[in-house]
């Protein structure tokens, strides 16, 4: 590809570190306010997987308050945490896949680069599968029963119908367009969803309030549990892996991913108004709604249906009269845009940044999102993962563990050790000398506390996938598996502290030295530090001669 940075481009050595989606954001690209932090949270909270986040609580044995206050602890956490992680990205305006270079190294940073890209793929293809539900809901409304009596020619082991393969592709066909658009360039579609989703949400929850008359037993919700435990640690435990739950499922994938966001923050208080003001109370309002209507379903219909899709389709097959199928074409049309917008921010971007890094010379953001859409939508098949594929499933969730580790290094170097100064130069160096080459560009204290990160609720995430000895319910390894997001996040945290302190990197104690986030100031004001001032691409800034100085 062009090279965008003649004083940054390979520098030092073969290898070719940065591209203009690597690159610290330009500061006319630096557009994202406060609003469009506060609408990116209101159009990811109020959506299809955030109402359904209920239904694995009440299914693993808790009463529905109890599932409330555990989404409602575990979203404050997943907020706080998600703002501090994003904190680097708004003062740096680099992303995730060259924020890990500062803790891993250059070449060590590639493994949790990896990592993440495997799970954009699958997650992309999953989300792509719930939009194309929306999408057969949309066309059943408007072609009646030409379309739901659509001929199947597939055979039963395609494990889908040839009905839903058409609502499929035309859905994927409906996203591929945001590909070619980069996160400064699609601030539409995120305030289109912030307006949009939660009309949809509520028509919808209105609606089964009204239909029931109100919400029935929630007794119906529960599910009995065969634990010979007693009843205050099947509760007690219960809650606390909700918790968890509720900070893995709404944020565990997008606390990583946050700097990939923030970097076009126009100020670095935009990302921390705008997502304080949204995130904490919007994500579980949603989910207590989705509790309450699948008890207003279960009154209904004597079956409690946790997914707004679900609902939809009940309502279509019980009336099928013009007026009903407007208003659920509307619902459905409206979560279905939704979906396009989750999948961009959680996925696409994701995946962009990171296979970007994996291959710079000739992969840019662009690029990459069209490989995640064509190999996580196709070869990922969503269909059969999602009705037979549960084990695989479990894992690919399961693998919040991995990514928590990341976030609690990366925290930890951030604010305990470095005091927020980076040199922002040598994240794009093979130079032996630079500050995070380390050792042979893999820095060991990260991985030790990686791996010590995962140690703990690694044995019953096995148990997940089948080793029946480590699956015991309320078996020491399951309980640590419970807590695995939080149990891998901060012993990650304290491990790489402790090592820092211990056997400080070389660089530490320069960094140190300075006030906390002293080098954002001056690295990043007109780009990146050490170009030339005579460069095209920098913007005139009015800067007071106190400032200067």
């Amino acid at each position: 590809m062009k090279e965008t940075d003649e004083d940054l481009v390979n520098r030092f050595g073969q290898h070719k570190w940065s591209n203009e989606d690597l690159d610290p954001v330009k500061p006319e690209r630096r557009n994202w306010t406060a609003w469009n932090f506060f609408s990116y949270w209101i159009g990811e909270s109020w959506g299809a997987s955030t109402w359904s986040v209920g239904s694995s609580m009440v299914a693993g044995g808790l009463v529905w308050y109890d599932a409330m206050i555990a989404i409602i602890i575990g979203h404050l956490i997943g907020s706080v945490l998600t703002v501090w992680n994003g904190r680097g990205g708004s003062v740096y305006h680099i992303g995730f896949p060259v924020w890990i270079r500062a803790t891993f190294g250059p070449w060590g940073g590639m493994i949790p680069v990896g990592i993440r890209c495997v799970l954009d793929l699958v997650w992309f293809g999953i989300q792509t599968y719930f939009g194309a539900l929306f999408l057969d809901i949309v066309l059943q409304c408007v072609l009646g029963h030409s379309w739901t009596n659509m001929h199947n020619a597939l055979p039963e082991s395609a494990g889908t119908t040839t009905r839903f393969m058409v609502a499929y592709f035309l859905y994927w066909c409906f996203q591929f367009g945001s590909c070619f658009f980069r996160p400064d360039q699609l601030r539409w579609l995120i305030t289109l969803k912030a307006f949009t989703i939660p009309f949809a949400c509520l028509g919808l929850f209105i609606w089964s309030l009204v239909r029931s008359g109100g919400p029935g037993s929630f007794k119906a919700l529960s599910v009995k549990t065969t634990s010979t435990a007693s009843h205050r640690e099947v509760v007690a435990w219960g809650i606390v892996a909700a918790i968890n739950n509720a900070i893995n499922g709404e944020f565990g994938p997008l606390i990583a991913s946050e700097p990939d966001i923030t970097r076009y923050a126009r100020r670095p208080r935009d990302q921390i108004v705008g997502q304080l003001l949204a995130a904490p109370w919007s994500a579980s309002f949603t989910a207590t709604m989705g509790i309450i209507a699948a008890s207003c379903t279960s009154k209904i219909w004597g079956t409690a249906i946790w997914n707004p899709a679900g609902i939809l389709d009940a309502i279509l097959a019980e009336n099928n009269d013009p007026k009903t199928k407007f208003a659920v074409f509307l619902v459905a049309f409206t979560f279905m845009v939704g979906q396009v917008g989750t999948n961009f921010i959680a996925n696409l971007i994701p995946f962009g940044v990171d296979a970007s890094a994996m291959a710079p010379r000739y992969i840019n953001i662009v690029r990459a999102q069209i490989i995640c859409c064509i190999i996580g939508g196709w070869c990922m098949v969503p269909w059969k993962v999602l009705v037979s594929g549960a084990v695989f499933l479990s894992c690919i969730t399961g693998m919040g563990i991995f990514m928590g580790c990341l976030v609690g290094i990366m925290l930890a170097d951030y604010f305990f050790i470095r005091k927020g100064n980076y040199f922002i130069e040598d994240l794009y160096t093979s130079d032996p000398n630079g500050r995070y080459w380390y050792f042979h560009g893999f820095h060991w204290r990260a991985f030790v506390a990686y791996v010590c990160g995962i140690f703990m609720p690694f044995p019953g995430f096995l148990g997940t996938l089948g080793v029946k000895s480590l699956a015991a319910p309320l078996g020491p390894a399951m309980k640590l598996y419970d807590i695995g997001y939080l149990t891998s996040t901060f012993t990650a945290m304290v491990i790489f502290t402790v090592l820092c302190k211990i056997s400080p990197p070389s660089n530490v104690a320069e960094a140190r030295t300075m006030p906390f986030e002293s080098m954002g100031q001056k690295e990043v004001l007109h780009g990146l530090h050490g170009r030339r001032s005579d460069s095209e691409d920098v913007e005139d800034v009015i800067i007071s001669e106190e400032k200067k100085a």
